[in-house]
């Protein structure tokens, strides 16, 4: 699988034969001043590729799952009346991530005690301005822990459920490698097209003719109901993804008028057997509700930014998906909205095949990277004379180095402020990413063409993971500091327009192997414009 890969088994679960049922991990915790007269020692996950999978110990309890980064005789070997052992460790508790280090001290009785003053948690309370001391999450992994390292021995029992687990994990990541073999395999077998980065006239013929149909009053990105992502997104062999489609209404319009508005969306998309029900629903409906691929169950969210979102089931490049895609734009502009400078478009990608290799994260990551201000270009809304800002899609920062688990990989790429969002990867076969830098649109095609993009990446991402480098980064605002310091206005020509293309040319001929899919992102090219960076 290439450098840089490991598995981490932070979603599987082998259960303790004993505990305690007492909240000790409550017990107080040390004072500064009693720290300060104790030896420590910090016990972090140091993992390499070829490290064994017996050197990690996964304990789980109900809905609750820790990843310790050494076996608990190893961590209890460290531990005695004068010293402590902080050990990182990293999990779900109630579905929510958890992570930081707990601190492991001996107690009168020789029992381990285990205190989570120095734990975090990934939950909504804290993100909406809470108090961590409230949250009961960081709680429950220290009694979790607690109880692992108080049962001391491993049991018949617990040999058998950790060998069950270590299939588990075996078996998943022989079909990763399965996955990726395929996409490489399926590239291999594509017919060959003409390269944007080998002949011009191939992406000037594409650029010409998006030009052409705008110049003459016809969509600039073109509409595709049949196999519109080239496989990428097909339901036996590709991608599950999702889209969220934020709209505004003109200032102009009153209140009064707004909530009528979004009543009339709601009974639409209803009506037209695209929504479950005629009603606008609360933010996160969706996700609370629990996703599924049902056609009709699209749905119309507040949003505390816009007017609303309407937030697509989990979908595959099929006909109906496209159909109901065309529908709902056409809804919210025949009520009035619109896509204005505060609207988003959001896509969601399925990334299971990725399962716990971190190169694969690393991997897309730095491939967006390098291509960062060619996809912030294309990102725009045609219809807008900009993009709409960075404020809600600043792009990620790279790695200074590859990040070593994939619980780092979302730690440090969780946000909803950020371009490409690992909230939701931890290895699991739901996992997917969220790329945010898309302007909002109500243009099915344009649309089309972000969800084409976003499958691209993530399938190029996969195939390269440990066998072509990434792109050398490339941040958003390259190309128009690049024409201001060389004094360039007005149209490009010659080696000026090829040179500016270049990296455009790259990315489409990296992540797609159709011409359908070039012409259409070559339209969204030649309807927008270089970032400014800001």
């Amino acid at each position: 699988m290439g450098s840089g890969s490991r598995i981490d088994h932070q979603h599987h679960s082998v259960a303790p034969t004993r505990g305690t049922d007492t909240l000790v991990a409550e017990a107080a915790p040390l004072t500064i001043e009693e720290r300060a007269e104790r030896a420590e020692v910090r016990i972090i996950d140091t993992s390499a590729e070829d490290a064994p999978l017996n050197q990690f110990y996964v304990t789980s309890s109900d809905d609750h799952m820790v990843f310790l980064p050494r076996r608990p005789d190893v961590i209890l070997g460290q531990v005695t009346d004068e010293q402590d052992a902080l050990v990182q460790v990293g999990g779900n508790i109630e579905s929510h991530h958890v992570y930081g280090d707990v601190r492991v001290t001996r107690g009168p009785s020789g029992q381990p005690e285990v205190t989570s003053e120095d734990l975090q948690c990934l939950c909504p309370d804290l993100h909406d301005g809470g108090d961590a001391s409230t949250c009961d999450r960081r709680a429950a992994m220290a009694n979790l822990i607690q109880e692992t390292l108080s049962s001391r021995g491993h049991t018949a029992v617990d040999r058998a459920a950790a060998q069950e687990v270590l299939n588990e994990v075996a078996a998943e990541h022989a079909a990763s490698i399965a996955a990726q073999d395929q996409a490489r395999a399926e590239r291999a077998s594509q017919p060959a097209v003409r390269s944007y980065s080998d002949d011009m006239d191939a992406f000037q013929e594409a650029y010409d003719q998006a030009r052409a149909r705008r110049n003459a009053g016809e969509a600039l990105v073109p509409y595709m109901t049949e196999n519109a992502t080239g496989g990428l997104g097909a339901r036996e062999s590709g991608r599950a993804f999702g889209v969220e489609i934020e709209f505004d209404y003109p200032p102009s319009m009153p209140q009064s008028e707004r909530q009528a508005a979004n009543q009339r969306i709601a009974r639409d998309l209803h009506a037209a057997g695209i929504a479950p029900d005629p009603y606008m629903h609360g933010w996160h409906a969706s996700a609370r509700e629990g996703y599924t691929d049902a056609p009709n169950a699209w749905r119309l969210e507040r949003d505390g930014t816009v007017a609303g979102e309407i937030v697509s089931p989990i979908l595959y490049d099929e006909p109906q998906t496209w159909n109901n895609l065309a529908q709902v734009c056409e809804i919210v502009q025949r009520n009035g909205g619109i896509a204005s400078a505060r609207t988003g478009g959001h896509v969601h990608v399925a990334v299971p095949d990725y399962d716990h290799t971190v190169a694969n994260h690393n991997q897309l990551i730095n491939t967006v990277a390098g291509y960062e201000d060619v996809i912030y270009r294309v990102a725009q809304n045609p219809g807008a004379d900009r993009h709409r800002g960075l404020e809600w899609c600043t792009p990620n920062s790279e790695p200074s180095r590859p990040y070593t688990s994939v619980s780092s990989v979302q730690s440090y790429n969780n946000s909803h402020h950020i371009g490409l969002n690992f909230q939701s990867v931890s290895g699991r076969e739901s996992d997917h990413a969220e790329f945010r830098m898309w302007d909002g649109s109500l243009d099915p095609g344009t649309i089309q063409a972000q969800v084409n993009v976003s499958l691209g990446l993530t399938n190029a991402a996969l195939r390269e993971a440990g066998t072509t480098p990434a792109p050398p980064p490339q941040r958003v605002g390259h190309h128009r500091r690049a024409r201001a310091a060389a004094g360039q206005r007005g149209p490009l020509t010659g080696e000026a327009w090829t040179n500016t293309t270049r990296s455009f040319r790259s990315m489409v001929d990296r992540i797609f192997s159709r011409e359908e899919n070039r012409a259409q992102v070559a339209a969204l090219f030649a309807g927008t414009r270089w970032h400014d960076g800001r």
